[in-house]
């Protein structure tokens, strides 16, 4: 009896300090993860031995071949107010593997009451299959009236995806813009322009 009241001591242990162990790599600071069905998804940070330090991932749970619209991403926001009236450029690096639907890296700029006001998440450059490696950028206008800036990456449906190197930084007002810039009101309503 006192073996094995040992024994189950030891595996309660073992089990709660892997549950500890684990749990950590899925709290990214300052991050969180959220989509359609973030149940699907893990996030986390691991060591890469193509890139210094660590990178943050993004991957599915479900088994691969499953057919799923769901989507998860990684993702944070932060106050607009410094780059209110400019022009803001989202670098990051990304890889991916067996990603069978699309992954994206993206931002929002939101307004008032969570309304946005311009939008990219890639998904007219979708990022698919297994990838090296790749820098993309995301470039948006802040307007006056903004009042929140979303970012991070996406994987909708079965694969995995790594993240590093984010940045921002103003550009000039003559780049081309890679999302789109959301109206405030509605335009040719009456199909005469």
């Amino acid at each position: 009896m006192k073996l094995n009241l040992k024994r189950i001591a030891i595996l309660f242990v073992v089990a709660v300090t892997s549950f500890a162990f684990k749990s950590e790599f899925e709290e990214i600071t300052g991050w969180s993860l959220r989509g359609s069905h973030p149940e699907s998804y893990e996030i986390g940070l691991e060591n890469c031995e193509d890139k210094a330090g660590r990178v943050a991932y993004l991957k599915s749970n479900a088994p691969e071949g499953t057919i799923n619209k769901n989507f998860g991403t990684l993702m944070q926001s932060f106050s607009a107010d410094y780059y209110l009236n400019k022009k803001l450029k989202l670098t990051g690096n990304i890889r991916t593997k067996n990603v069978e639907s699309w992954a994206g890296m993206w931002m929002r700029v939101d307004g008032k009451r969570k309304h946005s006001l311009s939008f990219d998440n890639m998904r007219d450059r979708k990022i698919k299959g297994t990838t090296e490696w790749t820098k993309y950028e995301i470039i948006l206008d802040v307007p006056k009236s903004s009042t929140t800036i979303s970012y991070g990456v996406l994987l909708q449906g079965i694969g995995s995806v790594w993240l590093d190197d984010l940045t921002f930084e103003e550009v000039s007002v003559e780049v081309t813009t890679t999302g789109k810039n959301l109206k405030m009101r509605p335009t040719n309503s009456s199909f005469e322009d």
